[in-house]
């Protein structure tokens, strides 16, 4: 259950329980010998000398940072770091006992940078061992260890503090980190066996250059400038926020109770801290959205430091203080802070991050250490220093609720830009938002405007667009705004339209007389524009008629004649686009059904690209089975393909019709390898039983990789289909056949034997580079790299995990990748499989190659196009008997193979049927 939960999968329970433990452990460690520290620390040393340790830990944490060994890390690596923490951690326990003060500075300083710099080798470690995938299925767990080790490591540090002193705490702490060290050897590095590569030695260590540049592009985005300020606030608050408290606690508290009341602190904090991280964050996100969100920390903050001021410095407001951070810092807090960069375009997220980390994180600590030194300095209590948290928790929120309109300004260049790219989902769109999109619709930008409208239709907010946009100069502006304005069925805007058909742009005042017609028609205006010698406008009115029954099929039948004599495309298409948006106002009146249908047909049929489109978007707008011949023929054509498809999903009973397509029918090759992605996309259920059902039938090659793919899709649509797992095992048994046979023949065809010359020499032509040899042999190479493709595409439907990366690494001419990919393909695939596919897959194939002359007969004998045409050539070049010839194929199917056969074999073979062959 537990697995499944999780989506630990086979082969990765070592490394994930082995890593859960680690953190589990090291953080249960940290926080008994954090408690310890803590209690020691302000039981001995005055609360006004936090500030110094701050400072030191910003300075060694910033030393470290700058520590890149050149290999991250190895799990032996990582335990004898633990070890030898553990060892430094106890030699503080008979040091502690002493009460000197360097030796509390130092375990203060020791505990704040140890685990920091521990957990970010061994996470670095566990970018080694994880692919991308895995991570995303497994750090979240991972990471789950880490925050239960904090609420046991409290709990167990609060039985200690009440039955022991508090150097005990370190031993217990020492003890912890020291047990991590066994979980974390036995976390399991992939082999790797490959020399290291050019770019591996000459690998740069980043230059300062980078830094500079990032500064510099933070620098000139004022939103980023802000977003700075905001986490270096927030820093400097929390951290006088620390001092008050522990200030506070020393001085109220007795020495010898600080251990156990330190305990019963972070035990209450962590647990709630964990409440809050799997519940509270996400529904106040859900619930008010992000920039609201933003609002909420500061604002708690603000208010217990007001409160403890109130309350006159009491214990209770510190607590309440201090619970406060502990409590949302790492969930709500966070989670705001990351969300807070997304609608900065990708490129200069990625520069401005770590900037805002490094400068606002540690920066704001050091500010804060400085501050609190001058508080201490000038004698100033600790509890008045709360005045500081409220002023700065003042600022904070001021920020951020003015951040408000940079936001916007974000939104707006992101938008002007095209910078979204569709990683994250779009929020509802709030009254800023809206009045910048509305600006928008002002711009002069016609890309900004349509970005504009698209936005406000999306989010149904179309009623906000003004009718006086019809006025805008851009056509693409105008053309989609009555679109929009007839989708919804608005009214306010015929008035205008009507004044549009003084327009210069033909198509323009016939889209206005189709929109207006669309939502209130008006037979005199229909006629009377039907009556104008504009045969764009006259095409809108004509159609407008007849759907709105004013006119008989039979009268429109003459005019629509004169139209098609006409020849003019922009007329025919108007057509077509009258009929997808008025067709539906026939009122079931057959007459006019038929006459519409008997229509787009015709107008399918025409040779100017624009017209066969507008037929098609108009056919989807009224699905009948007698379009079904028209629009499968369109699939043939890339241009038309994306239309017909999307016209074809419409058609009734449109999967028993592309299934008979498939299976039954005897279409071109052209149409038939684009059914399987229509049928996909269908319903998933129903398109995948007849996609297996067909992948086991279909004798085409192309066709059952477009099947293939087509599966994929679907399983990408519903992750939750359940596919025929025997038909794909079945298919996967037939390729694994395939290539094995596949390199049998390549190493016939390159065989590195001491004792072999070599292939054959051409003995019809001079040929002394042996070409068609080598092309041969490239052929088959590539055809295998292709068979194991597709066996990788039904393993990944089989099992329900993506093979991309395993069949990279299989593929890989890199050893250590290659090792890597076929380790994690043995622990992936099961049963019967597994066996076959690493003995054809593997390392250790014990393959026999056959003859040069017995892998052309085999080529000869099993293979077809491509490669049985270049086995012929090559097989007469030296005199093999040549395998009888099959009939032509239809002119439709006859690709390279075909023309090879007949300019190749044909040509040069039958011309010289007397040459000497040279001896096989």
């Amino acid at each position: 259950m537990t697995t499944r939960l999780v989506d630990i999968r086979p082969g990765e329970g070592r490394n994930t329980v082995a890593a859960f433990v680690t953190l589990f452990a090291v953080t249960a460690g940290h926080t008994l010998v954090e408690t310890a520290r803590d209690a020691l620390f302000l039981a001995r040393v005055p609360a006004s000398r936090l500030p110094i340790v701050y400072l030191a830990i910003v300075v060694f944490a910033l030393l470290l940072a700058q520590i890149r060994p050149r290999r991250d890390g190895s799990p032996w690596g990582s335990a004898a770091i633990l070890v030898g923490g553990a060892g430094v951690t106890l030699g503080f326990f008979p040091l502690a006992r002493t009460g000197a003060p360097w030796v509390l500075y130092a375990l203060y300083v020791w505990s704040g940078v140890f685990v920091a710099w521990f957990s970010v080798r061994f996470w670095t470690l566990l970018g080694r061992v994880h692919t991308v995938t895995q991570a995303k299925r497994l750090y979240g767990f991972i990471g789950g260890g880490g925050v239960l080790g904090a609420v046991l490591g409290a709990l167990v540090a609060r039985w200690m503090m009440a039955h022991l002193a508090a150097p005990f705490a370190l031993v217990g702490g020492a003890a912890s980190i020291a047990l991590a060290a066994m979980p974390a050897a036995m976390v399991r590095v992939p082999s790797d066996g490959a020399e290291p590569t050019e770019d591996t030695r000459r690998a740069p260590e980043p230059a300062v250059g980078s830094l500079v540049a990032s500064a510099r592009v933070l620098w000139g985005s004022a939103f980023a400038r802000r977003v700075l300020a905001v986490v270096l606030l927030s820093t400097m608050t929390l951290t006088l926020g620390d001092y008050v408290f522990k200030g506070v606690v020393a001085s109220r508290v007795p020495a010898a109770e600080l251990g156990k009341y330190f305990s019963s602190f972070y035990a209450v904090t962590n647990a709630l801290a964990l409440f809050a991280q799997i519940s509270l964050a996400p529904a106040i996100l859900r619930r008010w959205g992000v920039q609201r969100a933003l609002l909420v920390f500061p604002s708690l903050v603000v208010a217990s430091a007001l409160g403890f001021l109130a309350s006159g410095g009491a214990l209770l407001g510190a607590v309440v203080l201090k619970g406060t951070d502990g409590v949302l810092k790492h969930s709500l807090h966070r989670t705001t802070n990351e969300l807070l960069l997304v609608p900065v375009p990708d490129g200069t997220r990625e520069r401005v991050k770590p900037i805002v980390d490094l400068v606002g994180g540690r920066g704001g600590a050091a500010i804060a250490s400085l501050a609190i030194l001058t508080v201490t300095y000038l004698g100033i209590d600790p509890a008045r220093t709360a005045w500081g948290i409220a002023l700065l928790g003042g600022a904070w929120l001021a920020l951020v609720w003015t951040m408000r309109s940079l936001y916007l300004d974000v939104f707006r260049e992101t938008l002007r830009t095209g910078g979204l790219t569709g990683k994250a989902e779009l929020p509802p769109l709030d009254m800023g938002v809206l009045e910048t999109l509305i600006a928008a619709l002002n711009s002069p930008r016609d890309a900004e405007v349509l970005a504009a409208l698209e936005l406000l239709s999306e989010q149904h907010r179309e009623r906000l667009i003004p009718a006086l946009i019809l006025f805008h100069p851009s056509r693409d502006v105008v053309l989609r705004a009555l679109e929009i304005f007839t989708q919804m069925g608005r009214t306010d805007f015929v008035a205008i339209a009507d004044r549009l058909d003084a327009h210069p742009d033909r198509e323009i005042a016939a889209a206005a007389l189709r929109a207006r017609t669309a939502v209130q028609p008006s037979r005199k205006m229909l006629e009377r524009r039907l009556a104008q010698p504009c045969s764009v406008v006259g095409a809108s009115a004509l159609m407008g008629l007849v759907a709105s029954t004013w006119m008989s099929p039979d009268d429109a039948r003459a005019r629509v004649d004169e139209m098609f004599a006409s020849e003019s495309p922009e007329a025919l298409a108007e057509l077509a686009r009258s009929i997808r948006a008025l067709g539906r106002r026939a009122d079931g009146d057959a007459a006019v059904e038929l006459f519409f249908d008997d229509l787009l047909v015709r107008l399918a049929a025409s040779k100017v690209l624009p017209v066969k489109l507008a037929a098609v978007d108009a056919m989807a707008s009224r699905p009948d089975t007698r379009f079904s011949p028209v629009l499968l023929e369109m699939l043939r054509r890339h241009e038309l393909r994306s239309a017909a498809r999307a016209a074809l999903i419409e058609m009734p009973k449109v999967l028993e019709l592309l299934t008979q397509a498939l299976t039954a029918q005897p279409l071109p090759r052209q149409i038939r390898v684009h059914l399987p992605r229509t049928i996909a996309l269908l319903d998933p259920v129903g398109a995948a039983k007849v996609l297996t059902a067909q992948l086991g039938e279909e004798r085409d090659g192309a066709v059952r990789f477009k099947i293939l793919r087509g599966l994929r899709r679907l399983r990408a649509r519903d992750p939750g289909l359940a596919l025929d797992v025997r038909a794909l095992e079945e298919a996967a048994r037939l390729t694994l056949d395939h290539i094995a046979e596949l390199e049998r023949w390549r190493l016939a065809l390159s065989r590195d034997d001491e004792d072999y010359d070599g292939p054959p020499p051409s003995g019809l032509i001079g040929d002394p580079f042996r070409a068609v040899h080598h092309l041969l042999g490239e052929l088959v190479r590539d055809k295998r790299l292709h068979a194991i493709e597709r066996l990788f595409m039904l393993f990944s439907l089989i099992y329900r995990e993506d093979f991309e990366d395993v069949r990279r690494g299989v593929v890989s001419r890199d050893r250590k990748r290659r090792a890597q990919g076929l380790e994690l393909l043995e622990n992936l695939v099961k049963g019967g499989q597994k066996a076959r596919t690493m003995e054809v897959l593997g390392d250790a194939r014990d393959v026999e190659p056959v003859e040069y002359d017995v892998a052309l007969q085999e080529i000869l004998a099993r293979a077809g196009g491509t490669l049985r045409t270049l086995a012929e050539l090559r097989a007469s070049e030296l005199g093999l008997e040549l395998v009888p010839r099959t009939s032509a194929p239809p002119p439709e199917q006859r690709g390279l193979a075909a023309m090879l056969r007949e300019k190749i074999v044909d040509g040069i073979i039958d011309a010289t049927k007397e040459v000497e062959r040279a001896p096989a």
